[in-house]
């Protein structure tokens, strides 16, 4: 398959949304579950883009088809993503002060004439009280953190790891050792994933979050 790693760039968002909801209920879509299928992306994808990366300290990559116009950046171009933090205390401070504030204008927690599904107001409600700050025992091991999705297309041919490679030489270059990530408990194959390129739980962390220590990576 005719693909390249790049780095994102704010055109590339449409397409950042639309794999979110894509993969936005453990893996599978998460369209039947939503009326506004932008919520999703707005808490997990498009900040990592959009906000400035000198305040949030951002970084990311995404996978593109070779095959589609230089030109073309419609949404169906990009196959995947990873995006992250290289501080993710700079990067809650960023979201506190310079993204959820418009956000809960737009989606107030009740509306009379805005029609929402459970899953709408579940992001609603996550956006007005803030999604939780990271545990103190993932920022022992790394201030660094991703998110990672791939459409079910490419997927178990590798652009993974590969994608996952690109974040761990990026961050190598910023003289960071290690990176961690969020799962979805329900999702049994995205933690196989992690735990095949070397990921483990956390100490004192709840079991959804796993690092990978670089180092110790492919070791055993």
């Amino acid at each position: 398959m005719p693909f390249t790693i790049r780095p994102v760039v704010p055109e590339d968002t449409p397409a950042l949304s639309r794999i979110c909801l894509l993969t936005g209920d453990a893996g599978q879509s998460a369209e039947p579950l939503h009326r506004h299928g932008e919520l999703p992306d707005q808490v997990w994808a498009v900040p990592y883009v959009l906000l400035p990366p000198e305040t949030a300290q951002t970084w990311g990559f995404v996978l593109a088809d070779d095959a589609a116009p230089d030109s073309d950046h419609t949404a169906k171009v990009i196959k995947g993503y990873i995006l992250g933090s290289l501080d993710t205390r700079a990067f809650e401070r960023a979201v506190e002060g310079e993204w959820w504030p418009a956000l809960r204008i737009r989606f107030p927690l009740s509306s009379e004439v805005d029609e929402r599904t459970t899953a709408d107001q579940d992001y609603i409600d996550l956006i007005h009280r803030a999604p939780d700050v990271a545990p103190e025992a993932c920022l022992a091991v790394s201030p660094a953190h991703m998110h990672i999705n791939l459409l079910p297309e490419v997927q178990r041919h590798g652009w993974g790891r590969r994608l996952i490679g690109c974040a761990v030489d990026h961050l190598r270059g910023q003289q960071i050792g290690a990176l961690w990530v969020g799962t979805d408990e329900r999702n049994v194959a995205a933690r196989r994933f992690y735990e095949k390129l070397g990921f483990r739980g956390i100490e004192g962390a709840p079991n959804k979050l796993m690092a990978l220590n670089f180092d110790e990576a492919g070791k055993e």
